[in-house]
């Protein structure tokens, strides 16, 4: 099964490739998450304390999420992004700048 990745787990894998997991027809996402363990510890420490989550058909899961062949798999790490202002940067659009 073919797995996306993004942000700094591109980083951890080899060539920042997505990862082919092998898999079962009705494996759920806990079997994924212990098979990625095994082959990429790095990446699953960070699934294992739920700092990555998981999305099956851009949707985030729960563990117990059954798995089908033709389901899109993508870890998705913490991200930010803005400036945090916000109040700011609407006083600044209404004041012309």
């Amino acid at each position: 099964m073919k797995v996306k990745l993004f942000g700094m787990l591109k980083t951890m894998i080899p060539d920042g490739k997505d990862l082919e997991v092998a898999f079962s027809e009705g494996d759920q996402v806990k079997d994924l998450v212990h098979t990625i363990r095994r082959e990429y510890p790095q990446v699953g420490e960070l699934l294992e304390k739920k700092k990555v989550l998981v999305s099956v058909n851009q949707e985030i899961v729960h563990w117990d999420t059954v798995l089908n062949t033709a389901d899109e798999v993508a870890l998705l790490p913490p991200f930010a992004g803005g400036s945090g202002d916000v109040e700011a940067q609407q006083k600044g659009q209404s004041d012309g700048c």
